[in-house]
């Protein structure tokens, strides 16, 4: 009989043991930076669906919950949600951004242009919300159009979705082994020189490719999973793992149904830990943050953490593991603050 198993699986189902963890997760929760990668929250706010200051019983984060779990700031993604008019996109991107910018008067809440509106608003204990533009096609063909959208608080561009846009091919047309476009090539130096990060989540693997070469700061896949665990299209080979490590960029992992499990069946955390710890392996612990897709699929989220505010249970997993509160720290929100200093400043 192996003894330390025996130890160990017996740790493991102590109620006891599973309370200390469970302090440890939130304290660990308390005392370090929390940042979402990305969350679809914003269309329920244009559609009037629910209001951000409030906590609802519909989708998955709202203020109330993100204070919950203790995230410190959340980039919150436009995206056309009128895909049948994507020419509509400069229109439909100023929908997200006008109901943005009206979030900011919500107590609580704290608009983030730079780094330093992270750190401010840590100690009264507001929420920083960030803006990410969520495909490249609201730009319609305008590099203006991009320019303008960073004045108006853009902070992060996702290149393209899953189909093809003026900027290059997505995720469903990686067998065309198209990549970026002549005008992508032109949005990714734009973007650096802007101050702006650059976000490959969705786009094809030349794509990801094209972007290496040209990228003049770190970039990000804001949520993906990896390749090696689910063969999904909009997941990361090790290979693109490996690059965004040696970049000094970020992988979020995405807490969506279908990069996790390839189906609509509803996914667990500790699926969702399995992805991370492989990330760790191959992108490196420096390299791996939080994008958790929430309000961007159905509900609920990976078993136990139905929304944003059971996010300690995520940590809880991790401590499981054997992953340390300092890999943690770095996971939850350290790693992701690296690369935005580095890109907005």
């Amino acid at each position: 009989m192996d003894l330390a198993s025996v130890f160990k699986k017996k740790s493991e189902n102590d109620p006891a043991m599973e309370e200390i963890r469970m302090e440890r997760a939130e304290e660990i929760h308390s005392e370090n930076l929390v940042i979402d990668g990305h969350q679809g929250t914003l269309l329920d706010v244009i559609k009037g669906v629910r209001h951000f200051g409030e906590e609802s019983s519909l989708g998955h984060s709202d203020l109330p919950r993100l204070r919950q779990a203790g995230v410190d700031c959340v980039i919150l993604s436009v995206f056309p949600h009128d895909r049948l008019h994507p020419i509509r996109g400069v229109r439909q991107a100023l929908e997200y951004i006008d109901a943005f910018w009206g979030l900011a008067p919500v107590p609580g809440v704290r608009p983030v242009m730079d780094t330093s509106d992270i750190e401010e608003a840590q100690d009264p204990g507001e929420v920083g919300i960030m803006l990410s533009l969520g495909d490249g096609v609201m730009l319609e063909g305008s590099i203006e159009a991009l320019r303008m959208f960073y004045k108006l608080g853009v902070r992060m561009l996702t290149l393209t979705w899953n189909d093809r846009n003026l900027i290059g091919d997505g995720a469903a047309f990686s067998a065309s082994r198209g990549g970026l476009t002549p005008f992508g090539f032109q949005v990714v130096e734009e973007a650096a020189s802007l101050g702006m990060v650059v976000d490959v989540s969705h786009l094809s693997e030349a794509g990801f490719w094209d972007v290496l070469d040209v990228a003049q700061a770190p970039f990000v896949a804001s949520h993906a999973n990896c390749h090696a665990l689910l063969a999904h299209p909009r997941n990361l080979t090790d290979a693109q793992l490996k690059a965004i490590g040696e970049a000094g960029g970020l992988v979020g992992i995405s807490f969506n149904h279908e990069y996790v499990t390839g189906t609509d069946e509803n996914a667990t955390i500790s699926q969702v830990a399995d992805h991370i710890i492989h990330a760790m392996e191959v992108a490196g612990e420096d390299n791996v943050g939080l994008g958790t897709d929430f309000d961007s699929f159905g509900e609920p989220g990976p078993e136990p953490v139905s929304h944003i505010g059971k996010l300690p249970l995520l940590t809880l997993e991790l401590l499981k593991r054997g992953v340390s509160g300092q890999q943690i720290a770095g996971i939850l929100g350290r790693n992701w603050m690296r690369v935005l200093r580095a890109v907005i400043g």
